[in-house]
């Protein structure tokens, strides 16, 4: 017998409860009774927690009639932890989001991703620059160079994230349909987001002077990077990113893009099937806290 009245069902890749074929844990509520027959269902939409469980009896049997589980993205999204400058990492939301079924086409599920995977990577990158440039200001000399340096080494790494991210939004629409529409903040700083990250690309052609749009003196001015410790700034032939004013805003902004682009396409999915345990409250061997888990096919 469960110790504990049971408040939680785990939607899983495969019959094991937890580990890396955990998808998402949902709340759920007494459905019904029917003598030994126990249906459980989820939460309804807006419908206030009473934080009650469900006690079962010896010979109960759990059983979640079709219909009866839903799961939202913000279900899934909780699991995202937002940091202290209000990011929070989207690929794992994204990624389990379109394993439940019904699944996304393989086009639409590939190209997603891999915004989402730009997206983190891009914020990842932006607080390792954003540290090296404060630990630059700590030391003296050669030593805050070290950091300054590596600052600039990542901001570079940041722009192709950032730069190729902001594309596939803007091009989301004719490459897998979006319908969400994109925010006009990103829309501004493409350009420069795309000139640097072009510069830092081909840093071996403008080291020679060489670039396609750009006179001689303009490519040669990726080289030089001395606002990025003095002001977080990164600068090439008159485009400039303000790491702070533009990166992170427009960073926040675009994860909202993603999940209002995949909100738009259903932000509610019920497993059509009936989940039904097969086994009374004997055979559980339930664990005070444990989750009862369903494998989602």
């Amino acid at each position: 017998m469960p110790a504990d009245p049971i408040t939680h069902i785990s939607l899983n890749l495969g019959p094991s409860l937890g580990g890396e074929g955990f998808l998402v844990g949902l709340r759920v509520v007494l459905a019904d009774r029917n003598g030994n027959e126990v249906y459980v269902r989820t939460l309804n939409e807006r419908e206030p927690d009473d934080g009650k469980g469900i006690t079962l009896k010896v010979g109960d049997r759990l059983i979640y009639p079709e219909g009866s589980l839903r799961i939202t993205l913000k279900d899934v999204d909780k699991y995202a932890q937002v940091g202290p400058d209000g990011y929070a990492p989207i690929t794992n939301t994204v990624w389990t989001w379109l394993q439940i079924p019904p699944r996304e086409s393989n086009t639409f599920l590939h190209y997603v991703l891999a915004l989402a995977r730009r997206l983190d990577q891009a914020h990842a990158l932006y607080d390792l620059v954003m540290q090296d440039l404060d630990s630059s200001q700590e030391g003296a000399g050669i030593l805050g160079r070290n950091h300054a340096f590596k600052a600039l080494s990542d901001s570079e790494s940041m722009c192709l994230a950032l730069s190729r991210a902001v594309r596939m939004i803007v091009n989301a629409a004719d490459k897998v349909g979006v319908t969400t529409s994109v925010p006009s903040g990103l829309q501004t700083i493409e350009e420069a987001a795309t000139a640097i990250r072009d510069a830092f690309e081909h840093i071996d052609e403008r080291a020679l002077g060489a670039a396609r749009r750009e006179t001689p003196a303009d490519a040669l001015s990726i080289f030089d990077q001395g606002d990025l410790v003095s002001r977080h700034v990164l600068s090439y032939a008159g485009h400039s990113l303000n790491l702070p004013v533009d990166v992170l805003p427009h960073l926040v902004e675009a994860r909202q893009f993603l999940y209002d682009a995949i909100k738009a396409r259903g932000d509610t999915k019920i497993l059509r099937s009936q989940v039904d345990f097969g086994a009374t409250t004997e055979d559980f061997g339930i664990s005070p806290g444990d989750h009862q888990a369903a494998d989602v096919p």
